[in-house]
């Protein structure tokens, strides 16, 4: 009789546990996630190359909007905006003295291939600063612990367009030297925008 009455109480036990493992999951990544945030909210720039951090807050801030810290062409700078408060690592043009930032949304990385294909695209996915970009063009941007204030302003002249796409291919052919640097995507995401940064005063930030 005692075996009898404990083998549906062991099975009500199980099935009860296992109706909880999904629950238990769901608030683990619930937690992650917001541990997560709260990290992202707290740094001091970016969390990694690829993963946005949050506002710069450390290294003097250059009251002068048309001091020139000379960026060079490949340089890799920290940028935040000031509406998000969020940071990312972007890299520079230089183009006929002015500076610029390309936002590739599949002109370049759509012509990689494997895992660096894969990773870039799901960047991709998740990149939503340059649209934030239009709302409010001030930026930030940090470099060798020097904070710059500048206006983003995108790039909307075809010629121009076309001028800086052709530049910034040329630095790709010398970047993967010797490998070929493919032909521009015919399908899919194939888009890439440039902002150029002109001054801005510290105090309008």
């Amino acid at each position: 009789m005692s075996e009898t009455t404990t083998a549906p109480a062991s099975a009500n036990i199980t099935t009860t546990r296992r109706r909880r493992w999904p629950w238990i999951l769901l608030l683990l990544l619930m937690l992650g996630f917001a541990t997560f945030r709260v990290a992202q909210y707290r740094s001091d720039g970016p969390l990694t190359d690829l993963i946005p951090g949050g506002e710069l807050r450390s290294g003097e801030l250059i009251a002068d909007p048309l001091m020139d810290p000379t960026f060079e062409t490949g340089a890799t700078v920290e940028l935040q905006l000031r509406s998000p408060a969020r940071s990312r690592y972007v890299g520079l043009m230089r183009y006929e003295g002015a500076l610029y930032i390309p936002c590739d949304l599949g002109f370049m990385w759509g012509r990689f291939e494997g895992m660096t294909r894969h990773v870039l695209h799901l960047v991709y996915r998740f990149k939503s600063w340059h649209q934030d970009v239009l709302a409010d063009g001030a930026v930030v941007l940090r470099y060798d612990g020097k904070r710059y204030a500048r206006r983003a302003v995108r790039v909307t002249d075809s010629a121009q367009l076309e001028a800086l796409k052709a530049e910034l291919e040329a630095l790709a052919r010398a970047w993967v030297a010797p490998e070929v640097l493919g032909p521009p995507p015919t399908s899919g995401p194939r888009d890439i925008w440039f902002f150029r940064l002109d001054p801005l005063s510290a105090t309008q930030l």
